[in-house]
């Protein structure tokens, strides 16, 4: 027992000791790398540029320092390239933050509302609300109701708010007349990797397509659609507060309950918008649902309107897919 609490005490005495050493040999180490890069460029440098040797007047300088030349040029061009990207990365980030950080300033209060919407015309079914309880706990089923003008404003393509519950995905969402626009440009259209939060070309948002299509790219610093590969984990999907994603429009609030998470290879035929036939809806609906890598309770139908959610996955090399159908709809006053 002796050697039990001496071996304990000793285990939490080195503690501090090795944290130090990890600090010491961390700030040590970085300061090494800092320093010798420089140092080894500045040698290669003068290496390439020292004279001829006049003892040795058969030296061929140029063809002997031809290879070293190129060598030394092509590092100090890709440290400088570096030092670019990564000063450009941060500064793209910051400035997303700070951006993203006031949109929700202008959000009105959440309200809750027992509307029934008038039934749909196509393959879609009227959408009433629903009460939603799980065991005694409340789940959030709110409306959220965004006054857009401000964002359209800003930016004229902006058609709608996305709101992710248990996630950090506020925003705008932006339409342009391609898929491709803002993958590279943001909000306030700025060209940048960041991009935006942004709605398929083909999507309708006063009626709203058979299939709703949403993307954003998956950022390291977990903006943007960066923690929709969250919604894949356990924890996630045992919180029933999650399931749901809030969308506001300039004529309508909708409430969507997500049924299927997902990753899959590269692949386009989860991004059908509509749809020909019930027979053609249905099987895609079918498909959709039995990807999902968990369990939901949800029934689906061909009746239903769906929104899906795309970005890549943490790797870049897999899509990360979300669905969700529509539950609960209210007009804007």
């Amino acid at each position: 027992m002796k050697k039990i609490i001496h071996y304990f005490t000793t285990g939490l005495k080195s503690i501090p000791e090795i944290s130090l050493y990890i600090i010491k040999y961390l700030i040590s180490g970085s300061i090494t790398i800092l320093s010798i890069i420089p140092k080894y460029f500045i040698i290669g440098f003068k290496y390439v540029t020292e004279k001829k040797d006049p003892n040795n007047p058969n030296q061929d300088v140029l063809g002997f320092k031809l290879i070293p030349s190129i060598i030394i040029s092509l590092s100090i061009l890709t440290y400088l390239l570096c030092i670019f990207i990564l000063t450009r990365w941060y500064v793209q980030n910051e400035r997303n933050k700070r951006f993203t950080s006031t949109l929700t300033d202008d959000i009105l209060a959440v309200e809750e509302s027992m509307k029934i919407t008038d039934e749909y015309n196509d393959l879609t079914k009227e959408v009433k609300t629903e009460t939603k309880e799980e065991g005694n706990k409340k789940v959030n089923t709110n409306y959220i109701n965004v006054n857009l003008d401000y964002y359209i404003s800003k930016n004229k393509e902006t058609v709608a708010w996305i709101q992710v519950n248990n996630t950090n995905i506020n925003y705008p969402v932006t339409q342009h007349d391609d898929n491709n626009y803002y993958l590279n440009y943001d909000f306030y259209n700025r060209k940048t990797d960041i991009g935006w939060i942004f709605a398929d070309y083909r999507d309708n948002f006063n009626t709203f397509n058979n299939n709703t299509i949403i993307y954003g790219h998956n950022i390291i610093n977990r903006t943007m659609f960066g923690q929709l590969p969250f919604l894949l984990r356990k924890g996630w999907f045992n919180s029933p507060n999650s399931h749901y994603i809030k969308l506001s429009t300039k004529t309508t609030n909708t409430i969507w309950q997500i049924f299927s998470v997902y990753k899959i290879k590269p692949t386009t035929d989860y991004l059908q918008s509509n749809f020909n036939s019930i027979e053609t809806y249905q099987e895609f609906l079918n498909t959709i649902k039995s990807r999902s890598e968990q369990k939901f309770d949800v029934s689906l139908d061909y009746t239903d309107k769906i929104i899906t959610l795309s970005t890549c996955d943490d790797t870049g090399t897999k899509r990360v897919v979300i669905h969700a159908k529509l539950i609960n709809i209210e007009d804007k006053k």
